[in-house]
C-alpha cells in the first residue's frame, strides 16, 4: 500500500510540535501490538487527527472505550466532529499537566491500553519548563519523554504502551531516567527501528523513530526484548503486525535485566554481544585517563569569527581578515586567557569538521582583551572549560560522521562544535590519538551512542585496553606519520593492530 504522503506539520511547529502518523503500515503494526479487547479501556493522549482511532474502530469490534485528548483547539473540533460515538471521548487537555489525569496516577493507573505518537521538539517556554521540571525532574526540553513517563503511570498494571517516538531516549545521557523508569516498571516486549522517512513529511537528521511496546509490569527480571529494524521496506511492517519477523533486517533478543545493568542503563543497539561486554565490563574506560570537555563559544559567530580564505566550507556569510590582524604567535603572549594587549585582534580557532591527525587552521576568533571581557559576561557565550584553552590535546568533532576523526589541538583554541580530550599523563598522546582514528574505535562508539552526537559524555564511556607492547608499537606508527604524513598507509597500520588488540 503506498503511504499517504501529507504536509507532516499540521500545528503550529514551536507549540505542538506533532507529526500526525498517516502511514498506513505503521498504523496496523501498532495497533496490532497493542491487541485491543473488548474490556479495554484506551487513551490516546495526543490524538491530532485520529488516525489511531480510526485504524481501532475499523479493525477492532467491542464494547471498548477510548479516551482521546489533545492540546490543539483545533485539532480537538475535528476529533469531535469525526467521532461521535457514545464510546469515545473528545476533550481538550494537556495530558502532562491534566488534574483529571493526575487522580488516575495517585490511583494506580486507569487505562488498560495506550497508543500514540507523542509530540517531539516542542518548544516549552521558560514558566512551563520550570512547573514540568518539578513534575517529572530531569530533562523536560523534549516533550515525548515526559509523555512516556506520564502514560507509564496512567496504566493499569499488566495495562499495554504502544507509542512511535525518535529512538534518542535508548541512549542519550540526558534520557538515563526515561529509560531507567522503563526498565524498572515495565516489560518491553519489542522494540522495532524504522528510518524517520517512513514517517511521511519527517526526515530528522539527529535520529531515527522506533515504536515501543512495553506492559506496565515490574516483575521484569526474566523478560526478554525484542530489537527489531526494518532499514528500507516500510511495508514489511505489514509482515511483522502478522508476528513474521524474518522480513526484519535486524532481530535479536536481549534480557532486559542485561540493558538495566549497562552503562547508564543504555540499551546498546547495533552491537554484538563481545562489544556490549566490553563497553560494560572494561576497567579502563577514555574518562578514567583523559579529561573530555566542550569548547569555548563566542555567543555570536558571525561577529567574532572570521576566516583568511572566503572559499572555507561554511565561510559564506563571514567576515575575511588580512594577516596583520591576526596573532599567529599567541602562545607567546602574556595572559593570553585575557585577551590580546597588542594591535593584533585575532587568533587561531578550531571548529568542528573532518580532520585526523592533524587539522589545518581556517577559522580565528576576536581576541582582544575588550573582546574577551565580553565573552565572560554575555548570557550567551560560553568561557567554559578555559583551563584547557591553549593547551597540548586531541579533538573530535561533536557531530558524527561515518567514522569517527581525532586531531591533535597544538594548544590551539577549540569551539564547542569539538570535545577537547587531555590525556592525565603526556604518554597517552599519541596511543589515543591513533585509537580514536581506528575503525574499532568507530564501531565502539556508533554502539555506545548510535544517534548523531559525539559529546563528551559518551566518549568517556570508551573502553581502553593498553598494553606496553601495544604502546610502543602505536608509538613508532605516529612517529612515521608525522615524518611522512602518510594518512592512508598510518590508518591501515594502527587498525591491523587494534583490531588484533580489541578482537570484535
Amino acid at each position: 500500500m503506498v503511504d499517504k504522503i501529507i504536509n507532516g506539520k499540521t500545528r503550529t511547529r514551536r507549540q505542538f510540535c506533532s507529526f500526525y502518523t498517516e502511514s498506513d503500515p505503521i498504523l496496523t503494526y501498532m495497533v496490532n501490538k497493542l491487541g485491543v479487547a473488548e474490556s479495554d479501556v484506551i487513551l490516546e493522549p495526543c490524538a491530532g487527527d485520529g488516525v489511531f482511532i480510526e485504524k481501532i474502530v475499523a479493525t477492532k469490534k467491542g464494547g471498548y472505550k477510548i479516551d482521546a485528548l489533545d492540546l490543539n483547539p483545533v485539532a480537538v473540533e475535528g476529533l469531535k466532529n469525526k467521532f461521535q460515538s457514545e464510546h469515545i471521548t473528545v476533550r481538550q487537555a494537556d495530558t502532562l499537566l491534566d488534574s483529571t489525569l493526575d487522580l488516575f496516577v495517585n490511583s494506580n493507573g486507569y487505562y488498560t491500553k495506550i497508543i500514540g505518537n507523542p509530540p517531539y521538539g516542542a518548544w516549552q517556554d521558560y514558566k512551563k519548563r520550570d512547573v514540568l521540571k518539578k513534575i517529572y525532574g530531569g530533562y523536560v526540553k523534549e516533550t515525548y519523554t515526559l509523555f512516556i513517563k506520564k502514560c507509564i503511570d496512567l496504566l493499569k498494571k499488566n495495562g499495554r504502551l504502544v507509542f512511535i517516538v525518535p529512538d534518542t531516549f535508548l541512549a542519550l545521557h540526558l534520557h538515563k531516567d526515561t529509560r531507567e523508569k522503563i526498565l524498572k516498571e515495565t516489560k518491553i516486549e519489542e522494540i522495532l527501528l524504522i528510518p524517520s522517512n517512513f514517517f511521511p513529511g519527517v526526515n530528522f537528521g539527529y535520529s531515527n523513530l522506533c515504536i515501543i511496546t512495553l506492559e506496565k509490569n515490574k516483575d521484569n527480571q526474566n523478560n526478554k526484548t525484542k530489537i527489531l529494524s526494518i532499514l528500507d521496506k516500510v511495508d514489511n511492517l505489514y509482515e511483522l503486525a502478522k508476528g513474521n519477523f524474518t522480513v526484519a533486517d535486524i532481530f535479536e533478543e536481549i534480557e532486559q535485566e542485561k540493558i538495566k545493568n549497562s552503562v547508564d542503563s543504555a540499551f546498546l543497539l547495533g552491537g554484538n554481544t563481545k562489544i556490549r561486554k566490553l563497553i560494560n565490563n572494561t576497567n579502563i574506560k577514555l574518562g578514567n585517563i583523559a579529561n573530555c570537555v566542550t569548547g569555548f563559544y563566542s555567543g555570536d559567530n558571525k561577529q567574532f569569527l572570521a576566516v583568511k580564505n572566503p572559499e572555507t566550507k561554511g565561510a559564506k556569510e563571514y567576515q575575511v581578515i588580512d594577516d596583520d590582524l591576526i596573532e599567529f604567535n599567541f602562545l607567546k603572549q602574556e595572559k593570553l586567557i585575557d585577551g590580546l594587549t597588542n594591535k593584533k585582534q585575532y587568533i587561531p580557532v578550531l571548529k568542528g569538521g573532518n580532520g585526523r591527525f592533524i587539522k589545518s587552521t581556517e577559522w580565528f576568533v576576536k581576541w582582544s582583551k575588550q573582546t574577551v571581557n565580553f565573552y565572560h559576561q554575555d548570557k550567551k557565550a560560553r568561557f567554559q572549560n578555559s583551563q584547557y584553552y591553549f593547551q597540548e590535546g586531541i579533538g573530535a568533532p561533536m557531530v558524527k560522521s561515518t567514522h569517527l576523526h581525532a586531531f591533535l589541538l597544538e594548544k590551539r583554541l577549540f569551539d564547542q562544535s569539538i570535545v577537547g580530550i587531555f590525556p592525565k599523563d603526556k604518554k597517552h598522546l599519541n596511543y589515543l590519538l591513533a585509537f580514536l582514528n581506528s575503525d574499532v574505535c568507530s564501531r565502539i562508539m556508533r554502539v555506545i551512542n548510535h544517534t548523531a552526537n559525539n559529546s563528551a559524555n559518551y566518549l568517556k564511556k570508551l573502553p581502553i585496553i593498553e598494553k606496553e607492547n601495544v604502546a610502543k608499537e602505536i608509538n613508532v606508527i605516529m612517529k612515521e606519520y608525522f615524518a611522512d604524513k602518510n594518512e592512508q598507509k598510518t590508518l591501515g597500520k594502527i587498525n591491523t593492530v587494534f583490531n588484533e588488540l580489541y578482537k570484535l
